[in-house]
């Protein structure tokens, strides 16, 4: 009977196991999947900006201030033959965050899919669907799953510490209308109930809301804010608590 009992449990445990790596390998496949999808649209639609030495060589009698522009270029024409929901771009220089955003009429389309429709656990970079598509509000929130792998929204958890901060203050968002360089202004952790996922706000309430983003930010910053600034808010999953949220939030400066 003992022996009889030692088989089942290692049975079982063999089930156990063999179930995990079942798990693992699904998890690793969409993850390659999820790259694979992205490397090929950076390869075909993005490529990196170089600056003109010729411009900075030449001898004026007043220093010419040069017109700052994002480190990259992005075909929304090639884009948009793989999916028309594609309404954006985010890049951070040195960080595995050069992904596409997209937009749908609910907040549920791209949650478990690529943007070639196929699903996906990774998903895609969506902005909310209350939100406008030229990210003309005074804050639009885009949502990214915290893979372990640190794709997607994986580093964003990243920015609680004022070192990682330090290094990656800035990000880049491009959209078919324009392009913005992202000031970093605030990171903390925050309930799905947050203010900062609220809309239709008063001018007075959308201050009060910005003033205690930067009172909870886990970096420090010397930005000052005003009520006329926009802002894109970038929120990922976080595990102090349930239904917490790690939300990076940062000023569009449009580049003209």
């Amino acid at each position: 009977m003992r022996r009889f009992l030692r088989s089942l449990v290692a049975m079982a445990a063999l089930g156990v196991l063999i179930f995990s790596l079942y798990q693992v390998y699904g998890i690793m496949k969409e993850s390659r999947a999820n790259n694979k999808l992205n490397e090929q649209l950076i390869d075909e639609a993005v490529v990196m900006v170089t600056p003109d030495p010729g411009s900075e060589s030449e001898i004026t009698e007043e220093p010419i201030k040069m017109q700052e522009q994002a480190p990259i270029e992005v075909d929304f024409s090639r884009l948009w033959s793989e999916n028309e929901d594609i309404i954006g771009w985010l890049y951070c220089e040195d960080t595995p965050i050069n992904l596409p955003i997209v937009q749908a009429e609910d907040n549920d389309r791209y949650l478990r899919r690529l943007i070639d429709g196929s699903w996906n656990m990774a998903g895609t970079l969506f902005a909310d669907y209350r939100n406008s598509s030229e990210f003309s509000d005074w804050n639009t929130v885009v949502y990214g799953h915290n893979m372990k792998n640190d794709s997607m929204f994986g580093t964003l958890p990243n920015y609680k510490s004022q070192e990682y901060y330090d290094v990656h203050p800035i990000m880049w968002l491009l959209t078919p209308t324009g392009d913005y360089k992202i000031e970093l202004v605030a990171g903390y952790v925050t309930p799905t109930t947050s203010d900062v996922y609220s809309f239709g706000q008063s001018e007075e309430a959308v201050f009060s809301t910005v003033q205690q983003i930067m009172e909870k930010s886990t970096f420090t910053t010397d930005a000052e804010l005003t009520q006329e600034d926009r802002f894109l808010t970038l929120s990922t999953c976080s595990y102090e608590y349930n239904n917490a949220r790690y939300v990076l939030i940062g000023r569009l400066i449009p580049l003209v």
